[in-house]
């Protein structure tokens, strides 16, 4: 039998091993040899997400996972929970709810009064033609009853001729997110307060009403709801972008053709007030490089700042940022490519609220997929891209690549921050992160002082980063990386942290949003 990687039950790595074969058998056998070089994590991310290609992926998982993740069935409390059944009714959805809460629970019609009865301490708002997990009422009767949160809410998934299909595995709470996706009806129970009735019919309305009070919302990482139809659209929330100023901030060191395709896309850019543009050169030399920075001070496009010495990516961004004269610093890497005019304007709108800290952009490969979408924090016992490698397509877990939401942090390849706000956490620490998890760091010194970090999918550029960033690291450059990764977990404690942003059900093993086996 071959040997599981460390942390990784055998049965799961067995079963994983099946799905990438049957999915993708040569990424498969590269993963194999991958690890007998001895690179474990590398290899169970390789077949991770050959597996994750496998449509047999999440019944594999229902039927060898999500049976440890439900209690059994226990009594609940009579008159607890009871169901307010929307758009018409349906013998499935009533059948589903009996099995859950017994046959004596409260089933209401949204559309009528409901005379004297005694309405319950909480209700489940659910549309007709959706089904609850028979675990739902053991799951609720042990929560409820000490929960003093207004909202207690789950994951869901779809049910498609038959079979479970497309799981939305939620965050804990996020404004943001749900405003845009809906996922509380159904996937819900709110105190009644003593009536069924919502504002105009609107539950939705309701449930996030009672989410965005003053307790937080409850959220169980369990798959407790099957819908029998997608969500809704939703308007997604706009924001206007105020008249700012921004020094965006281009780190570099020779490479004189990415350089000039970043700064192109630059100069399409929908600035949303003054800017200015500085090149922190590292000590750069090609002829090329040169030619191109005197051009560009000759023709006042960008400001040269010299910065010579030992590569720290840290050390450029602060002192970038000390020659800045813009109220926003855009932290941007040398090889992104513009796709939309755009995108700094949508960054800028949501990185000027009193609340936000830093801003970053969705980026993508040149192949289309993704590269960044948030940042994990827990990932490897440090931190990772969310969804990294993922196609950016609707469907299983587009919340996560495709709508605007909190993280925890963002990358510094695209970055947009207040500049007070970063001098007033110190800027990035290059002292213990010169290279590597400083935006991470920074990002978390933000959130300490009530900074959060947001993701913004409206914002779309390529990064040409190379696809092989787990490169190996001998010599001086091992031993930076990994006091680095000892600093991040010993300053905040991501080899246990539970991130808030993500979810405990997916594999900490792996970037991509994967349930965990």
């Amino acid at each position: 039998m071959t040997a599981s990687p460390a942390g990784i039950a055998p049965g799961s790595w067995l079963a994983v091993l099946r799905l990438a074969f049957a999915a993708r058998p040569w990424l498969a056998i590269r993963a194999l040899a991958v690890r007998a070089l001895g690179k474990k994590v590398r290899a169970w991310n390789w077949l991770c997400f050959a597996a994750a290609e496998n449509p047999d992926y999440y019944r594999a998982w229902i039927k060898a996972v999500e049976p440890r993740l439900l209690p059994r069935a226990a009594p609940i409390e009579s008159g607890l929970v009871g169901a307010v059944l929307l758009d018409g009714d349906s013998a499935e959805t009533r059948a589903s709810l009996r099995s859950a809460f017994g046959p004596g629970i409260q089933i209401f019609d949204a559309t009528a009064p409901p005379g004297g009865a005694k309405v319950p301490q909480w209700l489940l708002p659910i549309c007709a033609g959706d089904r609850v997990s028979p675990a739902l009422g053991a799951v609720l009767g042990q929560r409820l009853p000490h929960c003093n949160a207004p909202l207690v809410y789950w994951d869901e998934d779809g049910v498609v001729l038959g079979r479970r299909t497309a799981p939305w595995i939620k965050p804990d709470w996020d404004p943001l997110l749900f405003r845009a996706n809906g996922g509380l009806v159904g996937s819900c129970v709110l105190r009644s307060g003593g009536s069924i009735d919502a504002p105009r019919g609107d539950w939705f309305a309701l449930a996030l009403h009672r989410a965005e009070g003053a307790a937080a919302p409850l959220h169980l990482p369990m798959i407790l709801t099957h819908r029998s139809a997608p969500h809704a659209a939703r308007t997604r929330p706009t924001v206007a972008a105020p008249s700012v100023s921004i020094s965006v901030l281009v780190p570099t060191r020779d490479r004189a053709e990415l350089l000039a395709t970043c700064l192109e896309g630059l100069s399409r850019t929908q600035f949303p007030g003054e800017h200015e543009i500085i090149i922190v050169d590292n000590g750069s030399c090609e002829p090329s490089t040169r030619a191109l920075f005197e051009r560009l001070e000759a023709t006042g496009e960008a400001r040269v700042l010299p910065q010579p010495g030992p590569f720290s990516f840290a050390a450029l961004a602060n002192a970038g940022v000390a020659a800045a004269r813009g109220e926003f610093v855009c932290l941007l890497n040398n090889d992104i490519e513009v796709l939309s005019p755009t995108w700094l304007e949508r960054m800028a709108a949501w990185a000027s609220r009193e609340d936000v800290g830093a801003v970053g952009a969705r980026l993508l490969y040149p192949d289309g997929t993704i590269q960044h979408a948030g940042v994990a924090l827990g990932i490897a016992g440090s931190a990772g891209h969310v969804e990294k490698g993922a196609t950016p397509i609707p469907g299983a877990f587009a919340p996560w690549h495709g709508e605007t939401r909190t993280v925890s942090a963002v990358t510094a390849a695209c970055l947009l921050v207040s500049r007070t706000k970063y001098c007033a956490v110190g800027g990035m620490d290059a002292q213990n992160f010169a290279i590597d998890f400083n935006d991470v760091d920074l990002c978390l010194k933000l959130a300490a002082r009530g900074w959060q970090s947001l993701y913004c999918a409206e914002a779309t550029l390529v990064h040409h980063e190379s696809r092989s960033r787990g490169r190996v690291r001998r010599g001086p450059d091992k031993v930076r990386f990994e006091s680095e990764i000892a600093m991040l977990r010993a300053r905040w404690g991501t080899e246990t942290v539970v991130d808030r942003h993500h979810s405990p059900l997916f594999d900490l093993k792996s970037e991509r949003c994967l349930l965990a086996f």
